[in-house]
C-alpha cells in the first residue's frame, strides 16, 4: 500500500519515488520485478526512466516489440528486472499481446483515481465512478485519509458509500448502524442536524435516505420529519419485540420488513455509553409521552406487560400494581421477586429512581410473604428458632427501610411502609417479646453456642493442632441477620468459602461484658467501677485485652481494624510477622446507633458495616490469610417509629454499677414492674445483681430510644460467628445448550440453557454473555444469564429468546450461537454452538 502521502495527491515531482517504491516492493516480494506503466498523458519521458531507474531495465512499448520484449523477459534475461513503459492507453485484453505477462506481474498506475483505488484495496472503476459522483468530497486530503481509515479491503460500491458516510458522520467503521446512531445522537431536527448538512454537502441525502431505509426496512413518508420518523419507527419496533397484542394503529404508521434489526439496534443503543444512553433516554420518554403510550398500556396485565424495556412507564404500571396488590394483601411473592429481580436488570431498571423502588418493594414482598407465613408458639429455644427462621424478617424489613429512606418518590409507595411498620413493630416485636420473656421466666437451656465459649470452642483448637494463623475481627453490635447478609456476599468471592453459625451472647448484651466473653478466660468478674475481669486480668481496652490474649497464645496482637486497612502491604507483613493470633475491632453500627443523634441512621450503618467487613475479608486474604472469624460483642434492636410511653418503666433501685436503658448491674438492686432479675445461670456474672427490661421495654433515663441492646431479645443476644476459609478458587459452573435439535426455522429462537452442576464448595457462580454470529457478524440481540442456581437438575434451567436480524439465510447453512464467559465487564470464549438455518419463514 502506497503511503498516505501518494492518498491524498500527486505531482510531477513525486512520480519518480512512486515507481521506485513499486519496484522495491516487487523484488522484495517476488525477487524480481516486472512492471507495467501505461501513461497516456505522458507525464516522465523514457530518457528520465533510464536515468532515474538504473536498477531496472526500460523498455518502451510500441506495436513491433513485444515478441522481443518478451523472449528479453522469459528467456534471455529471467533473473533481471523490467519496467515495461507505454505512453498509451492500456490495450483492451484481446488486443494486449503481453497479458500473459501483465497478469503474474504488476501495474503501476499514476493518476490519483488510481492511486486512491490502489491504496484503498478496492477497484478502480468502483472508486472513479464515486469520485465522479462526489467530486466535491474528494477534494479534501483529510476527507480521504480518514477514508483510508475506514473502507474494508475490496469494498463493494455499496461498502465505500458507507465508508464516505462514516467519515462524514464520525463512525469508526463502515456500518449502516453507527452511522444512523451519530445521526440520531445530534438531535432529531432534519434541518437543524449538523451531519446531514455535511451529508448533503459532500454526498447526498437522498442516497442516504435509501441505504437506511433498505437496512431498516422502513418506508419513510416524503412529508415526516426524516429522523423524528425513524427514531419513533425504531422506538415502537422495540416495543413490538415483547408485547403479545395487535398495535394495528402503530403497525400501519411504522411498519418495517426488518422489525429485529430495528429492535436490535435500540438494544445496543441501551448498552452502549452513558453519555450516548443519555439521549436515547430523551427520545424514549418524548415518544412515550407523545404517543401516550401509558394509556395504551394501563389496561393490560402486569403479565402482558412485564417484559417490555422500550419505556419508563412500563416500569411505573409494575411498580404500581406491585404497591397495590401489598396494599391488599394478594400479592404472589415468588413472581413478584423474580418480576423484580429481571426487571432491576433492565435499562430503565438500572436507573437509580427506579431502581430505588425496585428494591424497597422487592422486601417489602419479602417481609409479606415471612408475615404470612410466621407461626409463633411457647417454644422451647427462642434463640434457636429465631436463628433458624425469625432473623429473615429483620433481615427483610431492615432492607425494606433502609431502601424506603433513600427513595426520592415516597409518596409511590402510600401506606406501605406504615402498614409494614406497624406489623413489623407492634405485632412481630411483641410476639417475639412474649416469647422472649417466657423463656425467661421457665428456661434457659439452649442449643445454641455460648458466647462465653468462644475462644475454647473455635479459636484453642486451631491453635494447639495447627500452625494456621487466625484472625478474628469482631464489629460491635453486628446482629445475626447481618451476618447471613455477609455470609452470601463473602460467598461470591472465587476463593474463600464462609459459614455462618449463631451464638449467644453473654447477658446482659452489652459491650464491656461481650468482648471480654470473646476472650480466653474460665471466670469473669464484675468490679464495683463496671469494668470486667477475664481471671482477674481486666479487659477495658486494646492494651489489656492484648495481654489476655497473650497469657493463651504469646503470639497475639490487637489492632483496630481501620488500621490494617489503611497499611500498605509491606507494613502489613511487618506488624503481622509471627503473629499467630490478631484480633481486629470494628464499630460502624454501634457507634452510629448507640448515639440519640445518629441512631436514626443505624439501617445505613448496617449496610456500611457489611462493605467494609467484606472488603476487609478480601484485603485480609491479599495478606494470605487462610482462617478469619467474624464475630460481635452483642447485637441490637431498633425500633423505628417514636417509642411511646408503655413501653418506658422506671429504672431499678439499688446500688448501680453500670447499666443502660435496657440493663442494670450492681448491688442490692431491686426490679421494677416491666423487669427481670436475672439468676445465675442467666447471665456470667454472679457477684452482683443484674436486672434486665423485659420484651421491649426500656429504662427511664438518658440515651437514645430507638437503638437499644443489653436485654435478652433475640436481636440483642443472637450474634454471629462467621468462619471464612481461604480455599482453592472453585470451578465455574458449566452451562450447556438443552437443545435437541439444533435447527433454526424462524427469526425468534427460544433457547435453554442447563447448568450443569450445583454452586457449592467445589463449584462458584458463572456469567454468561449468548449471541449469535454468522461469519463474524453478530446476528442477534446479547443476551446476559446468570447461572448461581444451588437447587435440584430441574431448577437449574433458564429459557431465553433471541430475535435474528432479517436478511436472507441460505438453507443449510450454519450459525454459531457464541457463548462467553462474564468477568466484569470483559468476556472470554466460554463455548460455541453450531445451528442449521432453515429459515422457512423467510419464504412467506
Amino acid at each position: 500500500m502506497f503511503p498516505l502521502s501518494l492518498r491524498i495527491g500527486v505531482t510531477h515531482l513525486n512520480i519518480i519515488d512512486m515507481i521506485k517504491e513499486k519496484i522495491r516492493d516487487e523484488m522484495k516480494n517476488k525477487g524480481r520485478a516486472i512492471v507495467f506503466w501505461y501513461d497516456p498523458n505522458e507525464q516522465v519521458t523514457i530518457d528520465d526512466l533510464v536515468e532515474t531507474l538504473p536498477e531496472v531495465q526500460v523498455r518502451k512499448l510500441t506495436d513491433r516489440n513485444f515478441f522481443t520484449i518478451k523472449l528479453e523477459i522469459e528467456i534471455e534475461k529471467p533473473n533481471v528486472s523490467f519496467l515495461l513503459y507505454s505512453n498509451n492507453p492500456r490495450p483492451k485484453y484481446k488486443n494486449n499481446f503481453l497479458l500473459d505477462i501483465l497478469l503474474y506481474s504488476s501495474e503501476f498506475k499514476s493518476d490519483e483515481s488510481a492511486i486512491l483505488a490502489e491504496s484503498l484495496g478496492i477497484s478502480d472503476h468502483i472508486l472513479r465512478d464515486m469520485m465522479e459522483k462526489y467530486p466535491v468530497f474528494f477534494r479534501s486530503k483529510e476527507r480521504k485519509s480518514l477514508l483510508g481509515k475506514v473502507t474494508p479491503a475490496k469494498a463493494s460500491e455499496q461498502e465505500l458509500e458507507l465508508s464516505i458516510l462514516a467519515v462524514l458522520t464520525g463512525a469508526k467503521v463502515p456500518e449502516i448502524r453507527l452511522i444512523v446512531k451519530n445521526l440520531l445522537l445530534n438531535g432529531l431536527s432534519s434541518e437543524k442536524n449538523e451531519l446531514i448538512v455535511k451529508i448533503n454537502k459532500f454526498y447526498s441525502w437522498e442516497r442516504t435516505l435509501e441505504l437506511i431505509q433498505q437496512y431498516f426496512g422502513l418506508s419513510i413518508p416524503n412529508n415526516q420529519n426524516t429522523l423524528q420518523y425513524l427514531s419513533d419507527a425504531l422506538n415502537y419496533q422495540h416495543l413490538r419485540q415483547n408485547i403479545g397484542w395487535s398495535m394495528r394503529e402503530w403497525e400501519e404508521n411504522w411498519s418495517s420488513t426488518s422489525p429485529n434489526i430495528c429492535a436490535l439496534f435500540i438494544e445496543d443503543w441501551m448498552n452502549s455509553f452513558e453519555d450516548e444512553t443519555s439521549i436515547l433516554e430523551e427520545y424514549l420518554k418524548g415518544w412515550e409521552i407523545k404517543y401516550s403510550i401509558e394509556r395504551v398500556l394501563r389496561n393490560h396485565s402486569v403479565e402482558e406487560i412485564e417484559d417490555i424495556i422500550t419505556v419508563p412507564v412500563v416500569d411505573a404500571l409494575i411498580i404500581e400494581k406491585c404497591v397495590l396488590e401489598l396494599e391488599h394483601d394478594l400479592i404472589e411473592s415468588e413472581k413478584w421477586m423474580e418480576r423484580i429481580n429481571t426487571r432491576l436488570m433492565s435499562f430503565w431498571g438500572r436507573k437509580s429512581t427506579i431502581s430505588a423502588l425496585y428494591n424497597v418493594l422487592y422486601h417489602a414482598v419479602r417481609v409479606t410473604s415471612l408475615k404470612n407465613q410466621l407461626t409463633f408458639q411457647v417454644t422451647t429455644d427462642v434463640y434457636d428458632h429465631y436463628a433458624n427462621e425469625w432473623y429473615m424478617v429483620d433481615q427483610a424489613y431492615r432492607n425494606f427501610m433502609n431502601w424506603y429512606l433513600k427513595v426520592n418518590h415516597k409518596d409511590w409507595l402510600r401506606d406501605l411502609p406504615n402498614r409494614l411498620t406497624n406489623w413489623y413493630e407492634n405485632e412481630f416485636l411483641i410476639r417475639l417479646a412474649n416469647e422472649t420473656n417466657q423463656w425467661l421466666e421457665h428456661s434457659w437451656n439452649t442449643k445454641v453456642k455460648k458466647q462465653t465459649n468462644f475462644f475454647q470452642t473455635y479459636i484453642n483448637n486451631i491453635l494447639e493442632k495447627e500452625t494456621t494463623k487466625i484472625f478474628v475481627i469482631i464489629s460491635d453490635a453486628f446482629r445475626y441477620e447481618c451476618a447471613k447478609e455477609l455470609q452470601e456476599r463473602l460467598n461470591l468471592h472465587t476463593n474463600g468459602k464462609a459459614v455462618v453459625e449463631p451464638m449467644v451472647a453473654s447477658l446482659p448484651s452489652y459491650t464491656k461484658l461481650g468482648m471480654a466473653s470473646l476472650l480466653p478466660h474460665k471466670v469473669l468478674t464484675l468490679r464495683d467501677n463496671g469494668s470486667i475481669l477475664a481471671d482477674e486480668r481486666p479487659t477495658d481496652g486494646l492494651i489489656n485485652r492484648q495481654k489476655v490474649l497473650e497469657s493463651k497464645e504469646p503470639n497475639s496482637a490487637i489492632f483496630h481494624l481501620s488500621e490494617l486497612l489503611e497499611w500498605k502491604r509491606q507494613q502489613a507483613d511487618e506488624k503481622l510477622k509471627g503473629k499467630r493470633l490478631v484480633y481486629l475491632y470494628h464499630d460502624v453500627i454501634d457507634a452510629i446507633g448507640d448515639s440519640r443523634k445518629t441512631e436514626r441512621d443505624t439501617y445505613d450503618a448496617v449496610e456500611k458495616a457489611i462493605s467494609e467487613l467484606d472488603n476487609a475479608v478480601l484485603r485480609l486474604s491479599s495478606l494470605q490469610a487462610k482462617r478469619i472469624f467474624i464475630t460481635a460483642d452483642h447485637g441490637f434492636l431498633f425500633q423505628f417509629k417514636q417509642i411511646e410511653n408503655y413501653g418506658k418503666i422506671e429504672s431499678p433501685l439499688g446500688n448501680k454499677f453500670d447499666g443502660n436503658r435496657r440493663f442494670t448491674v450492681g448491688n442490692d438492686m431491686r426490679a421494677s414492674g416491666g423487669s427481670i432479675k436475672l439468676n445465675h445461670k442467666q447471665t456470667p456474672i454472679n457477684q452482683a445483681d443484674v436486672i434486665i427490661a423485659k420484651g421491649i421495654n426500656r429504662f427511664i433515663g438518658g440515651g437514645g430510644l430507638q437503638f437499644i441492646h443489653g436485654g435478652a431479645m433475640p436481636q440483642e443476644l443472637v450474634i454471629p460467628v462467621i468462619d471464612y476459609r481461604k480455599i482453592e478458587k472453585g470451578i465455574p459452573v458449566d452451562i450447556s445448550v438443552a437443545v435437541i435439535d439444533k435447527m433454526i426455522t424462524n427469526y425468534r429462537v427460544s433457547i435453554s440453557f442447563y447448568q450443569e452442576q450445583s454452586v457449592g464448595d467445589s463449584y462458584i457462580p458463572r456469567s454468561i454473555k449468548v449471541a449469535f454470529y454468522k461469519d463474524g457478524e453478530r446476528i442477534s440481540n446479547e443476551i446476559v444469564l446468570n447461572f448461581n442456581l444451588s437447587g435440584e437438575n430441574k431448577e437449574r434451567s433458564q429459557t431465553v429468546t433471541f430475535n435474528l436480524v432479517e436478511k436472507y439465510y441460505k438453507l443449510g447453512d450454519s450459525c454459531n450461537l457464541l457463548i462467553e464467559t462474564l468477568e466484569g465487564d470483559k468476556g472470554s470464549r466460554y463455548k460455541e454452538e453450531t445451528f442449521i438455518l432453515r429459515l422457512y419463514e423467510s419464504l412467506y
